[in-house]
């Protein structure tokens, strides 16, 4: 993803936040534990950074998963639309509600082919593990799979979407007139373009709103609003930092924010469907060799993987 530009004289998280006093004492199905493991399974096959045999297996490690949980598995292949004979696959599927109107959740999992942030210059033309920046958020993606299937009243349905080749922008000298014409987020302008728009497999009038999930598992994690996607839908914004307060998160969900980022949210928002990101663009070994499992805390899963639980049981409530 890239950030386009910095905002920093938004108001103090003071304002939706005071303590750690936690209002909402439910049961959770979200286990960090497990969504840890999902995570460490991924950068376990090494990194998953396009055409290596990782890139491969990892797919077919999701496929596995969401099989064995009891969900249909729909494969979107595509090729890139701004990377000239790059082919990937997006993988997706659904989870029924109450209703047909649905919201959409979604991680990339895919890890970037170059490290050209790493301290070292040697380093800085190998992939990286990405266990941040892909495999955290694509963990906390399967987990929620899992801990929802344990609903059968969800007031919306559920489409989990994994998006391919998101993060190898700035290495194809693209430079087009809009947000959505990069090398960047490859995956998703080809989801929203052919799935949504040209192929209607997904009705776009019952797309309720969406939550990106990107580098969601840092020790140090601190998540504030995309401006973009804020400055449209902030009700969406604020119900979901609102929930993060009440179950006792506040520490990690800041009243702030990065400024424009393109991200995998950027082609729905550019459809005028409601989308928000859930990112920690701030983490300090973004793009580094250094973006390794041991930067990773329980607690931060737990904090993005319980509060997105909560959204999706109370969506209805959220926009």
């Amino acid at each position: 993803m890239m950030l386009l530009y910095s905002c920093n004289n938004a108001k103090a998280n003071t304002d939706i936040k005071n303590s750690n006093e936690k209002k909402i004492n439910e049961n959770f199905y979200f286990n960090a534990d497990n969504a840890y493991n999902y995570i460490k399974a991924q950068t376990d096959l090494g990194p998953r950074s396009y055409g290596s045999e990782a890139h491969k297996k990892v797919r077919e490690f999701f496929k596995k998963e969401i099989s064995n949980m009891g969900y249909e598995i729909y494969s979107h292949n595509f090729e890139a639309p701004y990377i000239k004979e790059r082919k990937g696959e997006n993988i997706y599927a659904f989870l029924k509600g109450k209703t047909d109107n649905y919201i959409i959740i979604t991680s990339h999992f895919d890890s970037r082919s170059v490290a050209e942030k790493d301290p070292v210059a040697f380093n800085r033309n190998k992939p990286i593990s990405g266990a941040n920046d892909g495999a955290s958020s694509s963990g906390v993606l399967l987990e929620l799979m899992k801990a929802l299937k344990n609903y059968n009243d969800l007031p919306y349905s559920v489409c989990f979407v994994l998006f391919d080749l998101e993060d190898d922008g700035n290495l194809f000298n693209v430079e087009g007139n809009s947000l959505i014409e990069t090398d960047w987020i490859q995956g998703s302008i080809a989801f929203v373009n052919e799935v949504i728009i040209r192929d209607k497999l997904i009705d776009k009038q019952k797309i309720k709103f969406g939550i990106l999930l990107d580098m969601v598992g840092s020790k140090s994690a601190k998540f504030k609003y995309e401006t973009f996607a804020h400055t449209y839908y902030s009700q969406i914004y604020d119900k979901v930092w609102q929930y993060a307060n009440d179950l006792g998160y506040n520490e990690y969900f800041y009243d702030d924010h990065y400024g424009t980022i393109i991200d995998d949210h950027t082609p729905f928002l550019n459809e005028k469907i409601p989308f928000i990101d859930i990112i920690d663009i701030e983490y300090p070994f973004h793009h580094t060799s250094q973006d390794t499992i041991d930067k990773l805390d329980k607690k931060t899963l737990e904090a993005v993987g319980k509060t997105v639980e909560y959204t999706v049981k109370n969506a209805d409530k959220v926009y």
